[in-house]
């Protein structure tokens, strides 16, 4: 298993303030996922936000599960084209 953490395994840009970030870090010595919204201070750098779900990695496939569900039915209401922002 990779040790190498905090570990960004995904980010992506929400508005021009803001970035998404989905990350494996150790919090209380568990293997946590967060996601979570990161914004802009006055010198450019990015700083988490309080608002986010943090999960113990445990519950990766129940999530992983709930989001491809979630996207399933977003993409057969016409919600969601996938390659599009």
């Amino acid at each position: 298993m990779h040790s190498d953490l905090p570990l960004t395994v995904a980010e992506w840009r929400r508005n021009a303030n803001e970035t998404i970030r989905v990350r494996l870090h150790r919090y209380n010595g568990q293997v946590v996922v967060d996601c979570r919204s990161w914004w802009r201070d006055t010198q450019g750098e990015l700083r988490p936000s309080k608002a986010g779900l943090t999960l113990s990695a445990k519950h990766l496939p129940a999530l992983a599960e709930a989001l491809t569900a979630a996207l399933l039915h977003a993409q057969a209401a016409g919600h969601v084209n996938l390659g599009s922002d």
